[in-house]
């Protein structure tokens, strides 16, 4: 099974003020770059004509700063673009010089690693996400959130801001997301042993299986439980940490896989299509997403209980900690 078997026939999300920071910048450098290509120009020609250097380049194709809108502008005219071309791009610049919604009040409490994903997940048309150890963050309930943040502070801590500000950040995180008037479709593959490991008091788990029995029900939300006695490549779904794919629709963002470790987290974008001419042959990140993306295709197919059956695994478990 291939990434081309779980294509997304919606339309991208349509560009416009109200896209996120991290997604206006990551078109922006995406139209450069298709600029650049459609012209038969190296980046290092490009720079030549806008008088930068070949890094700074690669650093707007890429998203990897902050755009200047020098550059921008000398992008512009060194490819002779009409009105409309321009307005677009000086649209995206505008938004992509803004703070991400996190930059501010959640700075001390967002880890750079994260930051794309958080970026980009409200511009998703469909994310497929699985969780090997605790339920997603996005499906988290604030006293579930509590518990698992004071676990990884000093007791000390307890009673500070920072455990009001991280529940802060991630409600708000999951409004941006599910509180839009076209949500993303989701999938979340969640461990077996997720329902049995205690996070709080009963309460805390009774009320978080209901939740999650709640959001199940919704037509874009899907939940399934991977289950303990499947064994998916080499049970690699069991060393796992936490991935989620985010796909874009047609005509929007690369669709990427996000891949978390500990204090750690890899991105690996789904390459371009090649069309005409000798094929290249994948590089090493692009085999890297195409086996991230398998792996979480198999435990989807292979290890999963059907969406039924998970539901009724959550009704055990709220009868068990009612």
């Amino acid at each position: 099974m291939s990434a081309d078997s779980d294509s997304i026939v919606r339309l991208a999300r349509p560009s416009g003020p109200d896209w996120t920071k991290t997604a206006a910048n990551t078109l922006l450098g995406r139209t450069v770059r298709n600029l650049r290509e459609a012209a038969k120009l190296t980046m290092k020609d490009v720079a030549k004509g806008i008088h930068v250097s070949t890094p700074t380049v690669h650093r707007l194709e890429t998203a990897e700063t902050t755009p200047v809108r020098r550059t921008v502008e000398a992008v512009i005219e060194f490819f002779q673009l009409g009105p409309q071309k321009r307005d677009e791009l000086l649209m995206l610049l505008s938004r992509a010089q803004e703070p991400e919604w996190f930059q501010h009040r959640f700075s001390d409490c967002t880890p750079d690693y994260i930051h794309r994903l958080l970026g980009l997940e409200s511009m998703a048309i469909h994310i497929t996400t699985y969780d090997v150890r605790l339920v997603p963050g996005l499906l988290q309930t604030p006293d579930y959130t509590t518990h698992i943040v004071r676990t990884g502070l000093h007791l000390h801590e307890w009673d500070g801001p920072e455990v009001e500000l991280r529940l802060a950040q991630r409600l708000e995180r999951q409004e941006r997301v599910f509180g839009q008037a076209d949500p993303p479709g989701c999938i979340f593959l969640l461990d077996q042993s997720v329902l049995g490991r205690k996070a709080g008091t009963k309460r805390t788990m009774r009320d978080q299986m209901v939740h999650l029995r709640n959001m199940a029900d919704l037509p874009h939300i899907t939940i399934r439980f991977l289950l303990s006695g499947r064994m998916i490549a080499g049970n690699a779904a069991a060393m796992a940490g936490s991935m989620a794919q985010l796909q874009f629709g047609r005509g929007g963002l690369p669709d990427f896989v996000y891949a978390e470790g500990y204090e750690k987290a890899d991105y690996f974008t789904r390459p371009p299509r090649q069309t005409g001419g000798p094929v290249k042959p994948p590089t090493r990140r692009q085999n890297d997403y195409e086996r991230h993306l398998q792996l979480l295709l198999r435990i989807q197919g292979e290890g999963c209980a059907s969406p039924a059956k998970s539901r009724q695994m959550l009704d055990k478990a709220i009868r068990r900690y009612s």
